[in-house]
């Protein structure tokens, strides 16, 4: 790296005569001329200080590199050196002195050593150096003008410049070149100012360049700002002269005019003769003699003409240049030959109306015939013109240019198309009676002044075509603007409407009417007014959506409608365009199922009429789903009788409802009963079979009730008139309850039925009708309820629809999420006023699960699939709340969910704990390396993110799981029963899956594989739980491993319960269980993970954790519920350092998102809904595509990447 030079540096030992040797004595002058001068800059020294380096300013503006280097082999002696430079003589030259001589200055200096008193210190020395300015004599230049007789390749004849520069002898041409000014080597010779003026007039040799030395620039071509030039050249020094050795002045002459004559002759014609004056030129008049007429002959210079020259006596040459410059037709007369215009007699009258105003603009009228009547002078003024039609409030607007006299008369105009256009000189009709010059100078001055309006202002040069609201903001802001500008004049039509903004609020109103052609439904009418003036809604709904902030009325009146409410009316009318009433506009056809539509609708403004019938159903339907929230905010005594209206507890029910309970059978009662169906979504565990119950049982004593009665009385038994309200009451269907539950919950429904409302006659269909005694028809005939598994609906689907059925119920209604299986397609055919769906989570994979029990549970509330993905499901997936609110609200009162920590605070306390296990050397070996094949193999995959690919994925993150667990699952081919089945499965089908699943007490053939690192701490754990009299719950989803649990259990003398897919009858392991026939209950995950209550134990092991945070809560609660007294605790076992940790982040994550969306925590709605009401699980939308059990490609890569 260079450093600067140093008092100790070698060149401090040199003397001159060293130098010399070297460099020779003519160079070493020359040398330390350019070291005085300062011309050696940025000096360093490098290479250990034999290198010496730097930037010599040479002739002209060159800089050439210059170097000195001591040579190596020779270190005594200080002149063994060498100097290089990039200047033409390439070594050991005069710049290479001039940095030795240089250097050895520098390196004399004693750095910071105080100077003698008296003497200057060295820094004071080179400061004075570096400041000192060189003060080196500028030389002289002069312009050689000649009279070029031209020639075929170069200039044109006429007079042509040649620059010279100052000699000892006079004028030079050599070193004065035109190429040497324009490339900068006179720069420093030269004063600045002259060299910009030469550089200028280099600049308009044509665009040709410079070849030869005495190439010439000629005059003829130069423009007309040449003479402008030439005078701050003569004014700056430059000299003019004829030749370059004894030449003579060139004069640079003022006052040369040019012009017409209007002759009027004997005929009475008029002679346009054009004319050059110079009276007035002072170079002239000196030369004047009395009696003497000077013959002068005047050439022109440029084309077109924009001056002459002449020779005057003595032959000096005289430059005149035409004051002012003169207009193109003026140039062109005066280029050609001067030839006179005799307009004949006839023609004069038609001359001086139509022709003679142009003629003054485009030519100086240098004198005139007293008898010809010059115009009037006219001054440019331009127009804007604009024109709206009221009816559409269509603006457009159109220029002009107007010729007006001094007297304010407009002699005439000319449209303008684009004023713009005009600006740039492109005039169409360019008629002999327009100024154009003038015109594009006005159009260009106008235009100046409205360019700056346009940051907030349209483009007025343009012409506009405005429409709407754009034309109320241009009355309104622009003209105003416009007419401040006094820069021309602006005409507005007659009748314009009034644009004003409006200064009341927007009201909105609804009325509802009954709809005679269908009893059911009604006609919804919405209206917005502001003032006494309606807003249509249809520009209203179009200037929402395309993100207007205001709408324009016939009146000329604008209304903003940035206002949450008219924003909220117009998603609730997009969102209930399949309602909209064809024949009315501004009417939907709505039901009781679009309440919760009708509920927010009427929230955002005022009720101008609504029939009794529609206050009936509506009105009671909303005060019942309101109360049904209220019950889960407090712990308030059940209103066992009911209030007045309200149903009360069925006679014939074996059990004490709480609060929340009864108002969710009071719902569920409500909804029956209206012929509305909806989904309880309670959470797990508080009893939502019970509430369903009470109101088959209520359903059961109506009926009994109704036999024998009246027709007026059934439902009340009561004489009354019927009013809308006996609608309700009115029991509607026939024949029994179907209730459709998975397999294994068929049993505890018949055993909770027999429980709770012993008088229910309860049947159980279990099997195709091939294998029952009895038909469907004639078990329904004897049964007040019919409970079946969604298996045996789908394949005994056409017997199942044609029975009547009074009520539907589907439990765990889960199992019918997906709309394109058979099983929902079976369930949506069967005959029922209405049906309930039951389930703690209503959503698990996608919006559309949600969308699938409410078609079934309330068919018509939401839109179909495609229309539904579009209002709802797209939006929420992208986190739009405001669709997520408005779903919840639409499904209000049609969706009841209470939780835990709402309503069950008297349950014992639940702990949960994860145990880290620690796998073997063995083992954690195995899971490595298996790690590191899929890892690979699974993120070669997902660059591509297909459907298939994500399948390989997960089957491979199965696998890992798997191996988590114990690599026996994996290379022992290991099976699983859950969301897993990707583990490869044998032909040996239900033979080998029994053999997976042994039955208590038998044992394998061969030795036993010793217990895996989760099942040593399982057993660790277990061992003080069972000795202290505790029961559990152990859960896992693949089979294998869960029976290989139970067979170490057994080892340790720990009785077992087991249960998976394929154990056959299950109400009898359940019993058992129950019983005390087992102190563990081993259960797979997806057999009996849902619909059983096992109260009986209060310890939980989950044996591999799940990514679905509901399917393990859904486990968990078996035990946890209603009716447990023990505190209950929870054990999930990780494995330490593998993809269960993963999975155990992934689920705290998406649990977290399925609290906030499926239980409505955070302030989601606008009017600050808590998680309490039904609206709550209608969050579940939220989820969409990123439900708890869905897992995107990037959650892939988070769980398989390091």
């Amino acid at each position: 790296m260079a450093r600067a030079i140093r008092h100790d540096d070698w060149p401090v030992r040199l003397t001159d005569d060293q130098i010399i040797r070297r460099v020779g004595r003519g160079a070493f002058q020359r040398g330390l001329d350019y070291a005085r001068k300062g011309r050696v800059r940025g000096i360093g020294v490098a290479g250990n200080g034999d290198i010496i380096s730097a930037q010599s300013k040479g002739s002209g503006t060159h800089i050439y590199q210059t170097m000195v280097f001591r040579k190596q082999h020779d270190q005594r002696s200080p002149e063994a050196w060498a100097g290089n430079c990039s200047c033409p003589v390439g070594a050991n030259c005069k710049h290479v002195a001039a940095l030795l001589i240089t250097a050895r200055s520098l390196a004399q200096e004693e750095p910071h050593v105080a100077a003698p008193v008296g003497q200057v210190a060295p820094w004071e020395s080179r400061l004075a150096g570096l400041l000192q300015l060189e003060r080196t004599p500028r030389r002289r230049m002069a312009l050689e003008i000649i009279d070029d007789p031209g020639s075929m390749w170069g200039n044109p004849a006429g007079p042509s410049m040649l620059p010279l520069i100052e000699g000892k002898r006079g004028w030079n041409r050599q070193g004065a070149s035109w190429s040497q000014i324009a490339s900068g080597e006179l720069d420093d010779e030269v004063d600045p100012e002259v060299i910009g003026v030469l550089r200028e007039l280099a600049g308009m040799a044509g665009g040709y360049g410079f070849y030869y030395a005495d190439d010439r620039v000629s005059l003829v071509t130069a423009p007309a700002h040449v003479w402008e030039v030439l005078r701050r050249g003569v004014a700056a020094g430059l000299t003019l002269t004829t030749a370059q050795r004894h030449g003579r002045p060139v004069h640079l002459a003022e006052g040369l005019r040019g012009g017409v004559h209007l002759i009027r002759e004997g005929d009475g014609g008029v002679v346009v003769a054009p004319a050059l004056e110079i009276d007035d030129v002072e170079e002239i008049n000196r030369q004047q003699v009395p009696g003497i007429e000077l013959d002068l002959t005047l050439m022109p210079i440029g084309d077109p003409v924009h001056g002459f020259y002449t020779w005057m006596p003595g032959s000096e040459l005289l430059l005149m240049p035409i004051e002012p410059r003169p207009t193109e037709a003026l140039s062109r007369l005066l280029l050609g030959g001067r030839e006179t215009i005799t307009i004949p007699a006839g023609d004069v009258e038609r001359f001086e109306t139509e022709h003679l105003e142009a003629l003054t603009r485009a030519l100086p009228i240098l004198s005139a015939d007293a008898s010809i009547r010059l115009p009037q002078p006219t001054t440019l003024r331009a127009a804007l013109a604009v024109h709206i039609d009221a009816d559409e409030h269509h603006l457009t607007t159109e220029w002009s240019i107007r010729y007006i006299s001094e007297d304010g008369e407009v002699r005439h105009g000319h449209g303008v198309e684009d004023l713009a256009e005009a600006a740039e000189g492109r005039i169409e009709d360019g008629a002999a009676s327009r100024d154009v010059e003038g015109e594009t100078r006005l159009a260009r001055d106008v235009l100046n002044r409205l360019l700056p309006l346009a940051v907030r202002h349209p483009a007025v040069w343009h012409p506009l075509d405005l429409r709407g609201m754009a034309t109320a903001r241009f009355m309104t802001e622009t003209l105003p603007v416009l007419r401040e500008l006094k820069a021309f004049d602006v005409e507005v039509d007659d009748d314009v409407p009034d644009y004003r903004e409006a200064a009341e609020a927007p009201i909105i109103t609804t009325s509802v009417s009954d709809d005679e052609d269908r009893p059911d439904w009604f006609s919804l009418s919405v209206r917005v007014h502001v003032g006494e003036e309606e807003i249509p809604l249809a520009p209203l709904m179009a200037a929402v959506a395309a993100g207007e902030p205001e709408v324009l009325l016939e009146s000329g009146t604008w209304v903003s409608i940035d206002r949450p409410e008219i924003e909220a009316l117009a998603r609730l009318m997009e969102e209930g365009r399949e309602l909209a009433d064809p024949q009315a506009h501004g009417s939907l056809r709505v039901s009781a199922l679009h309440a919760g539509y009708y509920e927010v609708l009427e929230s955002l403004g005022v009720i101008e009429r609504a029939t009794a019938r529609w206050k009936e159903r509506v009105g009671r339907l909303l005060e019942r789903a309101r109360a049904a929230e209220a019950a889960a905010e407090h712990d308030a005594v059940a209103d066992v009788e009911g209030n007045a209206g309200e149903a009360p507890v069925p006679e014939g029910l074996r059990t004490t409802l709480r609060p929340y309970q009864l108002e969710g059978y009071r719902w569920l009662d409500f909804l029956r009963q209206a012929g509305l169906g909806g989904v309880l979504a309670d959470d797990m565990g508080l009893g939502k079979t019970v509430q369903v119950l009470a109101a088959v049982q209520r359903l059961a004593e109506e009926r009994e009730k109704a036999e024998g009665q009246a027709p007026t009385d059934v439902g009340t038994g009561e004489d009354s008139e019927s009013t809308d309200s006996d609608e309700l009451n009115e029991p509607d269907g026939t024949g029994p309850v179907l209730v459709i539950a998975p397999t294994s919950v068929v049993g505890s429904w018949v055993e909770q039925a027999e429980c709770f409302c012993p008088n229910l006659r309860v049947r159980a269909v279990t099997r195709t009708a091939a294998k029952r005694e009895e038909t469907l028809e004639q078990i329904a005939e004897g049964s007040d309820v019919v409970v079946t598994s969604y298996t045996i609906a789908r394949l005994c689907e056409e017997e199942f629809i044609a029975q009547d059925w009074a009520w539907v119920v589907c439990d765990e209604a889960q199992f019918v999420k997906n709309h394109t299986s058979a099983t929902y397609k079976a369930v949506r055919r069967l005959r029922s006023p209405s049906t309930i769906a039951i389930t703690g989570t209503p959503l698990e994979n996608s919006l559309m699960d949600l969308w699938a029990l409410m078609s079934i549970a309330a068919p018509g509330l939401l839109p179909d699939p495609e229309r539904f993905g579009q209002v709802y499901r797209k939006p929420i997936d992208r986190g739009d709340t405001e669709a997520l609110g408005r779903l919840r609200r639409r499904m209000r009162p049609f969706l009841l969910r209470r939780t835990k920590e709402q309503v069950a605070a008297d349950l014992p306390a639940k702990t949960e704990q994860v145990l880290a296990v620690e796998l073997g050397a063995k083992h954690r070996k195995a899971y490595d390396q298996r790690l590191a094949r899929e890892r690979q193999r699974i993120l070669g995959l997902l660059e591509e993110d297909t459907a298939q690919s994500r399948f390989i994925a997960l089957k491979a993150l199965t696998t890992l799981r798997q191996m988590a667990l114990d690599p026996e699952l994996v290379d022992g081919d290991g099976g699983n029963d859950g969301a897993g089945r990707t583990a490869a499965r044998s032909a040996r089908g239900v033979k080998d899956k029994a053999a997976a699943t042994p039955s208590k007490g038998q044992r394998r053939s061969g030795r036993r594989p010793s217990p895996s690192a989760k099942v040593e701490v399982l057993l660790e754990h277990l061992g003080p739980i069972v000795s202290e009299g505790h029961r559990a719950l152990i859960f896992s989803q693949f089979t294998r491993y869960l029976s290989g649990v139970r067979e170490h259990l057994e080892d340790a003398g720990v009785r077992t319960a087991y249960m998976d897919g394929s154990t056959p009858d299950r109400q009898k392991v359940i019993d058992a269980f129950r019983a005390g026939g087992a102190d563990v209950f081993l259960i797979s995950l997806k057999a009996g993970g849902f619909g059983l209550t096992l109260t009986e134990a209060d310890y939980v092991f989950l044996l591999d954790p799940w990514w679905n945070p509901q399917a393990e809560e859904q486990a968990v609660d078996r035990t946890h519920r209603i009716g447990q007294d023990k505190p209950v605790m929870v054990y999930r076992l990780v494995s330490a350092d593998t993809i269960e940790e993963k999975v155990m982040a992934l689920k705290e994550k998406k649990a977290e998102l399925f609290a906030r969306v499926v239980e409505g925590t955070g302030d989601v709605e606008a009017d600050g809904e808590g998680a309490g009401g039904p609206a709550g699980v209608a969050g579940a939308a939220g989820a969409g595509g990123l439900s708890p059990a869905a897992l995107t490609a990037a959650e892939i890569r988070e769980l398989i990447e390091g």
